[in-house]
């Protein structure tokens, strides 16, 4: 099984950021250590009020990890792609992939509508979601072309590139070069550097748990992301991404190939230490989640699984116990956490974890302890041996 993570950067707390970053850099050098992939970094702004003091800068993360650990991969998960120039994405993520030398995986979403969505662009205004799923796409688009095409030009709904209307005047350019500029000196294709330092670019995943975006990933080959929900909901995802992936690589594809789950974990010194440190926090979250949802769709309903109904047991119990009996957290002791994570692996075919541990008002030391706990009693029963140490060993 392949293993990821994101690290715990203290949510609902307004400490120090240098003391973030040693926690964050201290959770990654004890992943790469128990033979992990990839450490993935999340983007969230504004935090006035502590509750999601997440990196704003996935990237910046990135490199900065990159640059401490010899093996691990880092990703984003994702960049908020409607938030950001799709040109200083394409450029930033192309040097953190050459930082890295290739460790580096590009995770993208829409984004979902919160306070900081129309603060860097106008036309990323979720309350508008057709539009912004279009700015989103195209700037995608806009991304993969810049790194792949020599001479890069781009003509779409919200970007033109080059702007028209700038004529080369300074010398040092001359001759002109056709592929860049009409004989008058118009500025007519662009060349986006750095290139990617893989070829053609680094491994692209989407972030999402609707069927349409698992389709579109696999028919264009990517990856995708997605959080935790019911066995059933996940093939209904799962299904479509393998025929389409199949079908745009020809070859047989096995279910779970290309696509991880993210879910939030805790592995306690007894089941009775674990419930009793986690409840609280994912009470208190949940709750927040539902109410920022009108609609109603991060309802406990919206957990359910294709074709389940919502019972009376269900209704009685706290969020904790209605997330934890469906597999969707995985809280307890490391006998508990093991059996979950193998009974997923057996039963639809997991075979790729993205873990974390963003809960709010959890010590730091707890935090640690059950990372600890992790990677010494459940990551050794599944043998796992991660691609960061397969490229190392291939580089022996």
């Amino acid at each position: 099984m392949r293993f990821d993570l994101i690290a715990n950067f203290s949510p609902g707390e307004t400490i120090p950021w240098p003391r973030v970053l040693e926690m964050i850099l201290e959770q990654c050098t004890l992943a790469e250590q128990a033979g992990f992939t990839t450490a993935w970094f999340t983007e969230h702004h504004f935090a006035h009020n502590g509750y999601m003091n997440a990196p704003p800068n996935p990237i910046q993360l990135g490199t900065h990890v990159a640059a401490h650990c010899q093996k691990l991969r880092v990703g984003t998960a994702p960049i908020v792609l409607p938030d950001w120039h799709p040109l200083r994405v394409a450029e930033d993520a192309a040097m953190l992939d050459n930082m890295s030398q290739g460790r580096f995986d590009f995770g993208v979403a829409k984004g979902i509508n919160e306070r900081a969505t129309i603060q860097f662009n106008k036309d990323a205004d979720r309350r508008d979601n057709a539009k912004v799923m279009r700015l989103y796409q195209e700037s995608l688009q806009i991304i993969l072309k810049a790194w792949t095409q020599e001479a890069f030009t781009h003509k779409g709904e919200f970007y033109e590139f080059p702007v028209p209307g700038w004529q080369e005047k300074n010398r040092f350019f001359e001759p002109l070069d056709p592929r860049y500029h009409d004989a008058d000196g118009e500025y007519k294709a662009m060349y986006v550097h750095p290139r990617p330092y893989q070829d053609p670019h680094p491994p692209v995943w989407l972030m999402s748990n609707a069927p349409p975006t698992f389709q579109l990933a696999g028919e264009q080959g990517w990856g995708v992301i997605s959080m935790s929900s019911g066995v059933k909901q996940t093939l209904a995802c799962w299904e479509p991404y393998r025929e389409a992936l199949e079908k745009s690589s020809g070859r047989k594809v096995k279910l779970g190939e290309g696509v991880g789950v993210c879910t939030a974990f805790y592995v306690g010194e007894s089941m009775h230490e674990a419930e009793q440190t986690i409840r609280p926090c994912i009470n208190a979250y949940y709750e927040f989640l539902g109410g920022s949802r009108p609609a109603g769709e991060w309802t406990k309903r919206g957990y359910l699984d294709i074709g389940e109904e919502m019972t009376a047991e269900d209704e009685a119990m706290d969020w904790f116990d209605f997330l934890n009996k469906r597999g969707i957290i995985v809280v307890g002791d490391a006998e508990f956490v093991a059996e979950r994570f193998a009974e997923k692996q057996q039963t639809f075919g997991l075979d790729h974890l993205m873990l974390m541990q963003q809960y709010t008002g959890v010590p730091y030391s707890k935090i640690l302890a059950s990372w600890n706990r992790l990677f010494e009693h459940v990551i050794p029963k599944f043998g796992t041996q991660s691609i960061a140490q397969k490229r190392s060993n291939t580089n022996a």
